[in-house]
């Protein structure tokens, strides 16, 4: 006699089960005596299915609209090639202070007019002068690269 096998949507990851909000097939047993009470899944129901549709299609547009976003930063980014700051300088070409991504993020806005996040740009320990490569993360795997020149001034 053949197991009878439920749907079942998971709440959370869990591991050789599936992901969170995926719909998959157990048998009554391990569904009800376990997964059920410790909050891991709930029935599949046809209005739970029809929410969870619904859901992914909403983050499935959410998704395509921030990948136009993340090209056209991308597009616009490419426009400046490299930015330079100015910073002052003591013994053996070090810079006094640090060089932190919000000083990169407002030479970005008054050249471009972009507005970054601070989140989005990793910049480099920088303690000398020269020129250093910083990302900006434009979307989850999608980086660009800028160069960044740090030049001395003269007192």
């Amino acid at each position: 006699m053949a197991k009878k096998k439920i749907e079942i949507i998971l709440k959370k990851d869990y591991p050789n089960i599936g992901n969170k909000n995926t719909i998959i097939k157990v048998t009554r047993g391990y569904a009800f005596n376990y997964l059920i009470p410790n909050e891991i899944a709930e029935l599949a129901t046809k209005n739970k299915m029809k929410h969870l549709n619904m859901f992914q299609i909403i983050q499935n547009k959410k998704l395509q609209d921030n990948e136009i976003k993340a090209e056209n930063l991308g597009n616009n980014l490419k426009q400046i090639k490299n930015i330079s700051l100015f910073k002052k300088i003591g013994d053996e070409n070090y810079i006094f202070g640090n060089i932190n991504e919000k000083d990169i993020i407002e030479k970005i806005f008054r050249s471009t007019g972009i507005e970054l996040n601070k989140k989005q740009i990793k910049v480099p320990n920088i303690k000398t002068i020269g020129k250093f490569q910083i990302e900006i993360n434009l979307l989850n795997d999608k980086y660009y690269q800028l160069k960044l020149n740090i030049i001395p001034i003269n007192i």
